[in-house]
């Protein structure tokens, strides 16, 4: 077990890129390791930079490693953060590119038998399901980490989509902003048709099999050689 420190940017980043570290700070800590989160030290979104910094460098003194978010690169507290952990000899931890990686499986799937479903970072209203979308054209079920949707819990209908977590549940909210205080109704009217249809799916089959025309009979040539 290690203690490690995360870093990466967050001015300018929507939400403060908080979904980000919760995220990475969630699949180190499940790998048991104690993590120091800058989003939980400085959770004020209206604290001052140099504030935050005094705070978060005192944690990262504390630290056996530090752990780089993408794009730290661009951001002026991850490289001061970079360069004193590399000063102090801590192990660098690079997070993987999101291209770089595929799993075979969800990584964040709700429980859609409420109606509020939270996920670290978000909550999805009327039981939307955040997870990878599969990758095109695989022989297996493959998820991508540069894909992810969110669908409904009943029909399975995408409802938003984007190329990280933090883009999918942004774009499911921007939706269901348009709708303002209806958009519970239009999910459920929607949901009420896919069931309506499911059900009526077996009598539609049977109602086509009956209605299939029947092959005609194949006409036989008479001595003459002429087609009866």
């Amino acid at each position: 077990m290690q203690r490690i420190y995360i870093a990466g940017p967050m001015t300018g980043i929507p939400e403060l890129n908080f979904p980000a570290f919760h995220a990475a700070a969630a699949a180190l800590r499940a790998e048991g390791h104690h993590v120091e989160n800058p989003a939980e030290i400085n959770a004020d979104p209206a604290a001052q930079w140099l504030d935050c910094m005094r705070m978060d460098i005192a944690r990262l003194v504390t630290c056996d490693a530090v752990y780089m978010l993408p794009g730290w690169q661009n951001s002026r507290g991850a490289l001061v953060e970079h360069t004193l952990a590399t000063g102090l000899g801590l192990q660098v931890l690079l997070a993987r590119q999101p291209q770089d990686r595929a799993r075979r499986r969800t990584v964040a799937r709700c429980d859609c038998r409420s109606y509020e479903v939270a996920v670290p970072g978000w909550t999805l209203a009327c039981g939307a399901v955040l997870h990878r979308s599969p990758l095109a054209g695989e022989k297996y079920r493959q998820f991508s980490d540069d894909a992810w949707a969110v669908t409904d819990a009943v029909s399975g209908a995408r409802m938003a989509s984007g190329s990280s977590m933090a883009e999918a549940v942004r774009a499911y909210r921007e939706r269901a902003k348009m709708y303002g205080d209806a958009w519970a109704q239009v999910v459920a009217d929607r949901r009420k048709k896919y069931l309506e249809d499911k059900a009526q799916r077996p009598a539609r089959k049977r109602a086509a099999k009956r209605k299939r025309p029947a092959v005609a009979a194949r006409a036989q040539p008479t001595a003459s050689g002429k087609v009866a």
